[in-house]
């Protein structure tokens, strides 16, 4: 251990004018990383200063490195651990709370007692000690050594205050005194006379110094005055400063503001879009035109071009009605109501359709402008091709009419095969009697029906 304090001294803290006091090999609690040190050193100028030093051996050789150093007046706590058994463990509370096992106990009581002797005499008794045995705060524990800088150090006399009571002249102390002793050749023979002349010259030393003080009086109050006006525009800056704060803070809020302000701006736009795509959907696919809600309500269905516009209109309303909704649409109180009206229209255009064909149904089988007399010439039934005609124009609204209202259009089916079979009975009836009647005419007529029996069987079935 003393050749790595000699090596510390000598590498690390001669340079920086400091001297090693104390020594302890730790590691940090509860990891395991390589052992550094833990140094007490003093400089040599005044004010003196004292520091707690962690030195760390280099990786990548074999000198030392300073890692961080401590201000012993900021150390607040130094915790043993233990007072009574030994414990390599203890705690330096700087400004966060370094925890440390030692090599030994030894080499950590030397350490935590030359701390507090630096406290006794630096810091008056600022630092507290926990779990600390009394013998090393009563100082019966190994003395902080110092480590000899080597030759070349020197130290101006009387300007370096060493931690222990007793501390030995350097070289250039002894130097000092020899060449006075020099001067003084009845310094050995008479005592009296050379304490009394080093007492003179202390006189004189001590009136220059408070004749330099006063001189130095002029100077100190302008340095006071400029130090107070330094102090005067300080606080304006503070001032000044403070004002910027609030300035800022108040931006700062202002900004704030301004970003919500623009992020609800941001929002209502992107629901004013999304409000706007709803509504276009629900026009495009659920509006009927006029045109279409006229046809649909007075349309002539009895024309081409009425029956067509019908048509249309038909078709456009079953395609509003059957468009897919989307989520939520079905709880809108328009769509609900434009709903119910396309329901109205529906069912008023095909009871409207229903009750328009009906009538052609009544109309066509009440016809009498194509009876069996017409064709009695001839004796052959009446060509229906011109109600057939009539028919196939509505044959789009029949199927309009079956896919949105199957009982009504099964209703209109019934009626055309009542109408039907009673126009079919009454035309065999017809022909019937004026088979019959030319049954019972003239020969001529007869020659005629016998040709007519040889040109359809059915017919002379039926006759017989």
């Amino acid at each position: 251990m003393t050749a790595i304090k000699h090596a510390l001294q000598r590498d690390i803290f001669t340079p920086n004018d400091e001297r090693l006091l104390s020594i302890v090999n730790v590691c940090k609690a509860g990891k395991k990383k390589k052992n550094c040190f833990l140094c007490a050193t003093v400089t040599t100028e005044r004010p003196v200063q004292v520091k707690v030093v962690k030195v760390k051996k280099s990786d990548k050789g074999d000198f030392y490195k300073r890692q961080i150093a401590w201000a012993l007046r900021d150390l607040a706590v130094v915790d043993a651990k233990d007072a009574i058994k030994e414990n390599p463990e203890f705690d330096l509370h700087f400004e966060k709370i370094y925890k440390w096992v030692a090599s030994s106990t030894a080499e950590k009581n030397a350490f935590i007692s030359c701390i507090w002797k630096l406290n006794q005499r630096y810091l008056r008794k600022k630092i507290d000690f926990v779990n600390v045995s009394s013998q090393l705060l009563e100082g019966k524990v190994k003395k902080c050594e110092s480590v000899p800088s080597g030759e070349n150090q020197s130290v101006t006399g009387g300007d370096e205050e060493a931690v222990d009571e007793y501390q030995e002249l350097n070289a250039r102390e002894e130097q000092d005194i020899e060449i006075m002793m020099e001067g003084c050749e009845y310094a050995i023979s008479n005592a009296e006379a050379f304490a009394e002349r080093l007492s003179r010259e202390l006189q004189v030393l001590d009136g220059a110094n408070i004749q330099s003080i006063m001189a130095s009086e002029k100077q100190v109050n302008i340095l006071m005055k400029l130090l107070d006006e330094a102090l005067k525009e300080v606080d304006q800056i503070e001032l000044k400063l403070s004002s910027y704060e609030e300035m800022l803070q108040s931006v700062k809020e202002q900004m704030d503001q301004i970003s919500e302000s623009n992020h609800l701006i941001h929002l209502s736009n992107t629901n004013n879009v999304k409000l706007l795509s709803e509504i276009e959907f629900l026009v495009n696919h659920m509006d009927l035109a006029k045109g279409h809600i006229k046809a649909l309500q007075e349309g002539d269905l009895s024309s081409s071009r009425g029956i067509e516009a019908c048509t249309n209109a038909a078709d456009a309303l079953l395609q509003c009605m059957n468009v897919a909704l989307r989520p939520g649409h079905d709880m809108l109180l328009a769509v609900e109501q434009q709903q119910q009206r396309f329901s109205d229209l529906r069912e008023n255009f095909a009871r409207r359709l229903a009750s328009h064909l009906n009538n052609v149904f009544v109309q066509q089988g009440h016809d009498q402008s194509s009876t069996l007399a017409q064709h009695s010439v001839e004796l052959t039934l009446p060509n229906h091709h011109p109600f057939h005609r009539d028919l196939l124009r509505y044959a789009k609204l029949m199927e309009w009419l079956k896919s949105t209202d199957y009982r009504k259009y099964e209703g209109l089916t019934k009626n055309y095969m009542d109408y039907l079979s009673r126009l079919y009975e009454r035309e065999i009836k017809d022909f019937f009697e004026v088979a019959k009647i030319k049954m019972t005419g003239t020969t001529k007529e007869s020659k005629k029906f016998g040709k007519l029996r040889h040109l359809s069987p059915l017919v002379c079935f039926l006759f017989y």
